[in-house]
């Protein structure tokens, strides 16, 4: 009788101890993630630089305490986020950019815009001295980019396209159309911050290579993406993913 309750008690320590392993190894796991992905976070922030990182942060917590908050105020922010990337991939958020006021001047005037695109700096139609009879569609449309490299530094780059059968036909139109064009900043700090963590975060990795490859992505195709990875919209850089691809 001794024996057999000894025997139990040394089996229900064993159990005890297993248990005991396993959640200490699930806390060391949690541990080790939690404090990799603060060192990714401090790095990726380090990269872009105090200022354009704060930035980011204040167009993250605008865009869910004013935008998330007011469309879906029954929801979590995170189920929030994903409604609205829903909503977008079905085309049916229609409000889906109206940013705060605050949110869009705090883009405007800071410099973080440069790091994350090349901006439409000026926009002229040079006619072809080819063509026979004028018309209007035959005409060089050229962009002048301007944009802050990994140093810090502006850049300017020049761009030519022909003008596009739907686009305004009066030049003044066009030119003002044009002038809102951005284009990827493929070498200011936000692109080298982002690759910073692309071996971390197979969604920002693929982002990468494609946009490498295609240049701007339609957002809709940028939400459908999202939901069909079920990435973490808890997630620090899925977040600014969102708000540099979709939003501004």
């Amino acid at each position: 009788m001794l024996d057999h309750a000894t025997n139990h008690i040394q089996q229900r320590w064993q159990t005890y101890d297993q248990t005991m392993k396993f959640i200490n190894l699930i806390i060391i796991l949690l541990l080790t993630v939690g404090c990799s992905n603060k060192k990714n976070i401090a790095n990726f922030e380090k990269i872009l630089g105090k200022e354009n990182s704060e930035t980011l942060t204040f167009l993250v917590n605008d865009f869910e305490t004013d935008f998330l908050k007011k469309q879906y105020p029954e929801l979590s922010t995170e189920m929030s986020y994903r409604e609205f990337l829903k909503e977008l991939e079905n085309n049916s958020t229609g409000n889906w950019r109206k940013l705060s006021a605050i949110g869009r001047e705090m883009f405007n005037k800071n410099n973080l815009k440069y790091e994350i695109y090349r901006i439409a700096d000026s926009v002229w139609i040079e006619k072809n001295p080819d063509t026979l009879y004028y018309k209007f569609e035959k005409n060089t449309i050229k962009t002048k980019w301007k944009f802050l490299n990994e140093n810090g530094e502006f850049e300017f780059g020049t761009s030519e396209s022909s003008i596009a059968l739907d686009e305004p036909k009066n030049e003044d139109s066009l030119i003002n159309r044009r002038k809102k064009y951005t284009d990827i900043n493929y070498v200011g700090k936000y692109r080298k911050a982002l690759y910073s963590v692309a071996d971390k975060n197979r969604l920002i990795n693929e982002y990468l290579d494609l946009t490498f490859k295609a240049g701007t992505i339609d957002p809709r195709l940028i939400a459908s993406k999202m939901l069909n990875s079920n990435v973490d919209l808890s997630d620090y850089f899925i977040k600014r993913l969102i708000i540099t691809e979709i939003l501004y």
